[in-house]
């Protein structure tokens, strides 16, 4: 029983999940209140559009795989353009999608336009060239050859019609990692770039940008080219989900029904978006072909998979570890565990290991950290083997600090079915053993510090005499980067302009990672921590993408700060935390 059903010879459409059926008719009913009825049949008789059996459509279909009932499906994304002339099509992207309803997750699996492989009937080749070749077909039996995986369906976006849903959207507010400019001025004959034109900061793109930006490879490798197409992706993905944005569904819906061929129907749509957009960033799994980078050879320029990687990440593709991360705080700035506030709140301890007297050694280690309101329950109704956190709303964060002292630990609001007054609730498993796992590793800084020089200090207090706001500067800095850009500007919010600064620091190597300050406090940016950890009695919101820490941010009065890692993670997590907590005034 598939997510979406696949028509074809000798093939029995399977009835839908009651899940899928339920995404489906609340897919309708969001619709329907955020346009009305007019506006909701002009959306379904536009998603009409696509699935239509064209013989584009048809010829593809005969590549596609059948899913198998109940099973993950995966579906071949392809961004393609043409040249100027039409003389030619591309995939200028390509990403093998899986998604997992029973699991509620997904995962994506980026491969470089560039990667040789072998295409049947052609041979050795860059792999988009199967697209430019065969077609759709063709495509879909070389990603399935390359990666041994079934190919249930196959969705290919024109790039046109990425810039007109951009726009549709009102823009996307993405943080730019560095300055891009190219006017292909300095460009020789018949290697010219787009153009484009972009500060570096926190900003909202419009379609144009948006898609010079995600596409940028002048300079970059197609791997950092993917990094950034797949962190738009997912700003966009969590902007779209606004309700402002909802009355823009019949726009949308054109665009996306002009500009797109599939074999996925118009039901089927509604309830794989409905699906996509109700994953939380932590159940979504992204991945790149490992690759080795400038293999050179008979087809040009071009990159080889790293065949021994290549499985493991097949491997992590089909079978995504969601883990929640521990941010590694260093050494010297652990926080007090638990926190002040933490301690304050009302706990109640159950036995849920069947180990006599287990709940109330439990309870006195709360009480010997502090926690003044602690009650023994008595026995959980069942038996477990991780210790469960069960938080009200609200106590998320206190849950989430006592799993580092209860680990094994799983964390999750308290079910209906548990009847209690207490504001956190815990039910020792058994793998607690009678003492709390307080200490952490000391984890090393990842790059050598350094105090600021001269010459930066002048550049911190330049910038901050152009801002109404107090600005903050680190008090040492990785001596494996050096200052690059100091932008002031503002950012075009609903509520006005909100000023800003964005430093960008960069290494030899090129790779780039910033400073943001701004009183944008509300930015889209900023919802939905993966996690928040307090530090020195100041709490920090932790941004994960994949298990790697992306954003770091904390606010201060009315100036929220964060920093950005680079598009090639080169920040190890205890550096950003480093850097994060030595942030002082600009004198």
């Amino acid at each position: 029983m598939g997510l979406i059903p696949k028509r074809g010879m000798h093939y029995r459409k399977p009835a839908l999940w009651k899940r899928i059926l339920k995404w489906t008719i609340l897919s309708l009913l969001v619709i329907i209140l955020s346009v009305g009825i007019a506006g909701f049949i002009f959306v379904y008789h536009t998603l009409g559009k696509i699935g239509i059996d064209t013989e584009v459509v048809y010829e593809a279909r005969q590549q596609l795989d059948i899913p198998l009932p109940d099973e993950p499906e995966n579906i071949l994304v392809m961004g393609a353009d043409s040249d100027p002339d039409g003389s030619s099509k591309r995939s200028d992207t390509i990403m093998l999608v899986r998604v997992n309803p029973e699991g509620e997750c997904m995962s994506s699996l980026s491969i470089p336009r560039d990667t040789i492989v072998d295409i049947p009937g052609v041979g050795k080749d860059q792999i988009n060239s199967a697209y430019a070749i065969g077609g759709a077909p063709l495509a879909i039996e070389t990603v399935r050859g390359l990666t041994g995986q079934p190919v249930h369906h196959f969705i290919i976006v024109d790039y046109t019609g990425f810039e007109k849903a951009v726009d549709a959207l009102g823009g996307v507010y993405v943080d730019i990692d560095r300055r891009y400019f190219n006017d292909n001025s300095d460009a020789l004959w018949g290697q010219t770039y787009e153009p484009i034109d972009i500060y570096p900061g926190y900003q909202k793109l419009n379609g144009k940008d948006a898609l010079a930006y995600v596409r940028f490879r002048h300079t970059d490798s197609d791997f950092v080219r993917i990094a950034r197409q797949q962190l738009f992706i997912n700003d966009a993905k969590a902007q779209s989900m606004k309700w402002g944005n909802l009355t823009k569904i019949p726009e949308l819906a054109d665009v996306f029904a002009s500009n797109t061929t599939s074999d996925i129907g118009r039901s089927d749509v509604l309830s794989l978006t409905k699906f996509i957009m109700g994953l939380s960033r932590d159940r979504i799994y992204q991945i790149q072909a490992p690759v080795n980078e400038n293999a050179g050879g008979p087809a040009g320029e071009y990159v080889a998979i790293a065949k021994q990687a290549f499985s493991s990440t097949i491997e992590q593709f089909v079978s995504p570890a969601f883990e929640k991360p521990e941010p590694q705080v260093p050494g010297a700035a652990i926080a007090q565990v638990p926190s002040e506030n933490t301690k304050k709140l009302s706990f109640e301890i159950l036995n849920g290991n069947g180990v006599e007297g287990a709940a109330t050694v439990a309870a006195n280690l709360l009480r010997q950290k502090g926690c003044t309101s602690v009650e023994i329950g008595g026995n959980a109704n069942n038996s477990y083997v991780e210790n469960q956190i069960y938080f009200r709303e609200g106590n998320q964060a206190a849950a989430d600090e006592l799993s580092t002292l209860f680990k094994p630990a799983v964390v999750s609001p308290i079910p209906p079915e548990l009847n209690t007054k207490a504001q956190i609730l815990v039910a020792v498993g058994t793998g607690f053993e009678g003492q709390l796992t307080e200490k952490q590793p000391e984890v090393k800084a990842a790059l050598h510090f350094e105090q600021d020089s001269e010459t930066n200090r002048r550049s911190w207090q330049a910038a901050s005499l152009k801002l109404p706001f107090p600005v903050q500067k680190p008090a040492s800095f990785p001596a494996e980067f050096d200052y690059v850009d100091f932008h002031n500007y503002e950012i075009q919010t609903d509520d006005g302009p909100r000023p800003a600064l964005k430093v960008v620091a960069e290494n030899e190597a090129g790779n780039s990672w910033g400073i943001m300050e701004t009183t944008f406090t509300n930015a889209p940016l900023l919802e939905k921590p993966t996690l928040e950890r307090e530090i020195n009695g100041k709490n920090y919101r932790f941004y994960y993408a994949n298990d790697k820490l992306r954003y770091l941010a904390w606010q201060d009065g009315d100036v929220v700060c964060w920093i950005s890692n680079s598009l090639q993670s080169s920040l190890a997590e205890d550096t950003m935390v480093q850097l994060a907590i030595s942030f002082k005034p600009v004198g």
